[in-house]
């Protein structure tokens, strides 16, 4: 059965829209429970669904013919997992998969793109979050050359920290090491360097942050730019902020 109320979403992009496109949006959305590591989209196969995170967070992935593998972007109750169908654009080179599981909202591909050329406010708001992820592929690529394990990890935390109500990260060193395309012992090592600094607790698969100011100060110039546009283009993107 499909269709939810507009009072019911959480999602942030989808409350940044005017009461008219949101009540024309919600008949056409599912309301769905995602585990760790499901696709949402898969390299180079046609878009069939756009989803809508509201409390899940989603990563998007990279990888080389080689077989190596990055994470080159984040979302979660802040967006979408593609705005390219608004370019006529059917497939990406990347997937999308679940790093911390949760609650999505879910409609039509074919659905969406049409409400998206039929309201031109919608429209207007989805390539906005499309520049807003280009910012942030962006400023990915900068971190990762210029910034140390420490300051990524410290990056990273902040931005699932923005996705979630709380302070608790579902996470595993293993599924670390792949988003920061680092080894295992090195994520491990990084995570007690801030857990003796009193700014994490590190337990089998979570992290709780504790000091998110001492995160900010770590990771300094690699957090922020994304984060600024959101906030500047959309609206806070602090899930506890609505």
């Amino acid at each position: 059965m499909t269709g939810v109320s507009p009072q019911s979403i959480r999602n942030r992009l989808l409350l940044a829209c005017t009461d008219e496109d949101l009540a024309a949006i919600a008949p056409g959305l599912v309301r769905i429970e995602l585990a760790r590591g499901e696709n949402l989209v898969m390299a180079m196969h046609p878009i069939d669904a756009i989803y809508f995170p509201e409390s899940c967070i989603c990563s998007l992935v990279l990888t080389s013919k080689d077989g190596r593998q990055g994470e080159i972007g984040v979302f979660g109750n802040e967006g979408i997992n593609d705005g390219s169908l608004l370019a006529g654009i059917d497939r990406v080179p990347h997937e999308s998969f679940i790093q911390v599981p949760g609650i999505c909202l879910k409609m039509p591909a074919e659905r969406f793109q049409a409400l998206c050329l039929e309201r031109p406010g919608l429209y207007r708001l989805v390539q906005r979050w499309t520049h807003i992820m280009a910012v942030q592929v962006a400023q990915t690529a900068m971190v990762n050359v210029n910034y140390n394990v420490e300051e990524r990890l410290a990056r990273w935390l902040l931005m699932c920290h923005d996705r979630i109500d709380g302070d608790v990260i579902e996470l595993t060193h293993d599924f670390l090491g792949t988003m920061l395309s680092v080894r295992r012992s090195t994520v491990t090592l990084s995570t007690h360097i801030l857990e003796g600094a009193g700014i994490i607790r590190a337990r089998r698969g979570r992290i709780t942050i504790r000091n998110r100011e001492a995160l900010i100060a770590i990771a300094d110039g690699a957090y922020g730019n994304a984060e600024a546009e959101y906030e500047r283009l959309i609206g806070s993107p602090r899930s506890g902020a609505a």
